[in-house]
């Protein structure tokens, strides 16, 4: 999938397997970056990194202890400027304009519900995945703990990803109910929190690293219209009913040949997209009680509900029904 992460925060997967006695390099084939936030990882990359050290660990929650290893020189300026705002609420400002110089994937919006402040991604470049998610959900919930103090506890979190073999890790480690299975991933905690000061506040230096940090996002390449134009082809496609790489094509206006070959030059494959596009989709549709399950397996472009089953299923191991159950069960008991 599109998106990369910075070489200073791959340092953090580095770090934890060297502290374990293992070699890093060998156990994730690549040379150690640099803590350099110029150097981009793809995110394609980061992923398959995990993957090995999952492999090799047996731990599916190794994640959470990654991630809490964070500190500033693992986001390079992002955390130094955050570092030197007065409040969290600065840092976190910061942190919506200048994530891209660290994890630049799904974009971070910030919104408001009642008196909790929720940071939210979603899955617009593709579903990032268990791994990918815990690690950075732990790292920046373990970053406020750093720069502003250890007692922070979000009011809640939730996940994308389907619900893991266990949920009492990551209760454990957030300190608050976790649900899964969610529409988007969220990190939830009172507004109160944003007026908390930062450990070490430097308006002179935070104003200097401001300057510095606009100028290494400009110097960031360009979004992928490609990208984001096949987006939109696919999810009218599907809306359509009509979700093959043919139609497509025909609606990028270039011949299936031309939009396979620009698929291999990103590395891309069309129906991991269509898959991430009705996933968050059917999703959306399941939310709404209203609509039963043969409508949502139209409207997705299934000529039969039992195809959706099985699909929805791969996806996330559980049916379109459970899943819903299980969302409806979870959202009354908040």
């Amino acid at each position: 999938m599109q998106g990369h992460v910075s070489g200073t925060y791959v340092c953090l997967l580095f770090e934890w397997l060297n502290e374990r006695g293992l070699d890093a390099e060998t156990v994730l084939q690549r040379p150690r970056p640099d803590l350099d936030e110029r150097i981009r990882v793809p995110f394609q990359e980061w992923r398959e990194m995990l993957e090995r050290v999952s492999q090799l660990t047996q731990d599916p929650f190794f994640g959470l202890q990654v991630g809490s290893r964070i500190t500033p020189r693992h986001l390079g300026i992002l955390g130094y400027v955050s570092y030197s705002c007065n409040t969290l609420g600065e840092a976190l400002l910061r942190l919506q304009r200048f994530e891209d110089l660290v994890y630049a994937v799904n974009d971070l919006k910030v919104s408001f519900e009642g008196d909790l402040v929720l940071l939210q991604w979603g899955a617009e470049l593709g579903v990032t995945g268990e791994l990918a998610d815990q690690t950075v959900q732990a790292a920046l919930v373990s970053y406020i703990r750093y720069i502003i103090e250890p007692e922070f506890t979000p009011s809640y979190m939730s996940f994308i990803n389907p619900t893991p073999s266990e949920v009492k890790p990551y209760e454990d480690f957030f300190r608050c109910p976790v649900r899964f299975e969610a529409s988007y991933t969220t990190l939830a905690f009172p507004a109160l929190w944003l007026a908390k000061p930062v450990a070490k506040p430097d308006p002179v230096l935070r104003d200097i690293l401001d300057r510095q940090a606009e100028n290494l996002l400009q110097q960031l390449p360009a979004n992928d219209e490609f990208v984001d134009a096949l987006r939109h082809a696919i999810h009218a496609a599907i809306h359509a009913a009509t979700p093959n790489l043919d139609v497509v094509a025909m609606r990028m206006h270039c011949s299936p040949r031309t939009l396979q070959r620009r698929l291999d030059e990103r590395s891309l494959k069309f129906q991991v997209l269509l898959d991430d596009a009705r996933l968050q989709l059917a999703k959306r549709y399941l939310s709404k009680s209203n609509t039963s399950l043969s409508e949502i397996a139209l409207l997705l472009g299934y000529a039969e509900q039992s195809a959706f089953n099985h699909a929805f299923k791969r996806w996330t191991g559980s049916t379109p029904k459970a899943w819903r159950e299980k969302n409806a069960a979870v959202s009354s008991n908040w």
